[in-house]
């Protein structure tokens, strides 16, 4: 059987945390920043390995993180380590954890609402946990869509072009009826690996290709193959993100 599609090495988001450092602050966060108050807080709900939230901590602003994957988590507090910043962390999966969470001035959450099965709830409670407003970031289209090329190649079938970030838009407003602010901007893209054997195993998951049809694979990434300095990507190395906010509605 193939491995699961769904195992998220947290080094590779160590890494893309990492390069985002060298970027120009990025429009969720100066989102962010405009709504929380002067000693405010924020909560950042599948939080990673922070790289969304984690520059607000180092700046004062109190945080507050959800991530339900052990690895990811580990990851965060490497980080607040190096930086000496203080992020109360809740182990668990959301919105089963928003009654430990509390509520916030700002409640975000940075490319996690394509893996949410039931997307209503997650919003409402994101919405409920938020005193003065609600940031999401995501892609404009599901970051998975980059692979159908590849998957028509290995299983002769078709990936669903959705969802996107209109589709969650429309959500918002039929969810929760308020229409959210939409802003597009240029950010740290591609995952880096550190070998083309890295890369490879990573994306023969997301493939849902069993290990003895490797070579057929290598095969046909090969020309995809971008380096960036020592790192191998797959796709160039900005992408398009997409920042949706909205007042918390009662």
């Amino acid at each position: 059987m193939p491995d699961s599609p769904y195992e998220w090495p947290a080094e590779l988001w160590e890494r893309l945390r990492a390069a985002a450092e060298d970027e120009p602050e990025s429009v969720t966060a100066a989102i962010v920043r405009d709504l929380v108050p002067d000693g405010g807080t924020v909560l950042d709900v599948g939080a990673g390995t922070g790289r969304a939230s984690l520059p607000l901590a180092r700046e004062g602003y109190r945080l507050t993180v959800v991530e339900r994957d052990p690895g990811m988590i580990a990851g965060l507090r490497r980080q607040t380590a190096r930086w000496g910043v203080d992020v109360a962390v809740i182990e668990g999966s959301w919105p089963e954890a928003a009654v430990e969470a509390g509520r916030h001035d700002v409640a975000m959450c940075a490319n996690v609402v394509y893996d949410v099965a039931d997307v209503g709830p997650f919003l409402a409670a994101l919405n409920a946990a938020a005193r003065r407003a609600v940031v999401v970031e995501m892609t404009p289209h599901h970051p998975w869509q980059s692979l159908a090329p590849y998957y028509r190649a290995l299983h002769q079938l078709e990936r669903p072009g959705g969802p996107t970030a209109g589709d969650l838009a429309a959500i918002i407003e039929e969810e929760l009826g308020v229409a959210p602010t939409r802003r597009e901007w240029s950010g740290p893209g591609s995952l880096r690996f550190s070998s083309f054997d890295e890369l490879v195993e990573y994306q023969r998951r997301r493939l849902v290709l069993p290990r003895e049809r490797t070579a057929e694979l290598e095969r046909l990434l090969q020309a995809d193959i971008v380096r960036d300095g020592e790192w191998f990507l797959l796709g160039p190395a900005e992408r398009t993100l997409v920042t949706l906010s909205w007042e918390a509605s009662p």
